[in-house]
């Protein structure tokens, strides 16, 4: 559904720890000093300041279509857009400033690991600082209530989020293309990430209007299903078969377990550069990890991997790779 996408339900979304209705209005001049802080105040070498977390963890709790005083400070008439786009900007920095560099607060994995475009752009994450996961979480949670609780909050941040989808480069894969989506992708990667790899999917779901396919086709199955599993969320059944699917309003087939484009010229090229061994190695990834989501019950479907291999169209090379090797 991309950006035309139903509200549905709220997975993910915070609705449930907000202020009772009828205390919020209490609290409407709270909320209004607690939104301009946010405004006038800056990232400081990439960090929210202590006033700003304090703030953001605030406003948290605040919820924000009702009652009407409450509605009216989140989107005030005179510039009803003010405090989205600002926290927005503040993640979006926040974001930007974790992936410009290797520091103390985040940790790149050996050069052997990576590729010379992921040292470049700083793509690929193993830890992300307590500090970073302590700020970047609520300002994830309260876009995600903004979204959740309103349509065109929710359109605003879709564009931003995937504002070049007719430019974006669907041959990559979702963690490797260009722009903040794939940065929150990989964020929802990070092994030691704390409450941020399931923000950062809260987040993404939000914008996709709580839309599990979409989500699964825009960050790819290997992506979601940890996020899923932790959430509770059931694969649809229909997924897998259709093997493709519509993102965005680029209307670009993907397949949804990579996130990728379906196009079958691209992927004999890509098949043709390989090695005998680096196919073997593929396959037996594929084939473990079909077998595990099996297991753990996230699917339930044949293991493609077993089924060529029953069916005769899975060669065996190891031999021949033994023989290459005494010779």
């Amino acid at each position: 559904r991309g950006a035309g996408g139903s509200q549905g339900s709220t997975l993910g979304s915070t609705k449930d720890d907000s202020l009772p209705l009828e205390y919020a209005a209490d609290f409407a001049d709270l909320l209004t000093v607690i939104l301009k802080s946010l405004r006038v105040m800056e990232l400081s070498s990439g960090h929210l300041a202590d006033p700003s977390r304090q703030a953001i963890s605030i406003a948290l709790n605040f919820p924000t279509l009702e009652p009407e005083v409450i509605k009216d400070i989140w989107f005030p008439q005179e510039d009803k857009w003010i405090n989205v786009d600002r926290i927005f900007e503040l993640f979006k920095s926040t974001i930007d400033h974790i992936f410009s560099k290797s520091t103390a607060e985040t940790s790149l994995p050996p050069a052997s690991k990576t590729t010379k475009a992921d040292n470049a752009k700083g793509n690929t994450l193993l830890c992300v600082s307590e500090s970073y996961q302590n700020e970047l979480t609520p300002l994830a949670l309260v876009l995600v209530r903004l979204m959740s609780e309103n349509s065109d909050a929710r359109l605003r941040i879709f564009h931003q989020i995937y504002s070049s989808g007719a430019d974006t480069d669907y041959k990559l894969l979702p963690e490797d293309r260009p722009g903040i989506a794939s940065r929150i992708v990989r964020l929802m990667r990070v092994p030691q990430g704390g409450m941020l790899p399931g923000a950062m999917g809260d987040f993404l779901l939000a914008v996709l209007a709580q839309d599990i396919k979409q989500f699964i086709m825009a960050v790819g199955y290997g992506n979601a299903a940890g996020y899923m599993l932790a959430r509770g969320i059931e694969m649809p059944k229909d997924v897998l078969d259709n093997a493709k699917g519509i993102v965005g309003e680029n209307k670009s087939v993907v397949d949804p377990v990579t996130g990728r484009n379906l196009n079958q010229a691209d992927i004999n090229k890509e098949l043709a550069s390989m090695t005998e061994e680096e196919k073997e190695r593929e396959a037996e990834r594929l084939f473990v990890l079909f077998e595990r989501l099996n297991r753990t019950g996230i699917i339930k479907t044949e293991n493609p991997v077993r089924a060529a291999m029953q069916s005769g169209r899975f060669k065996e090379i190891s031999d021949s790779l033994s023989g290459d090797e005494s010779d």
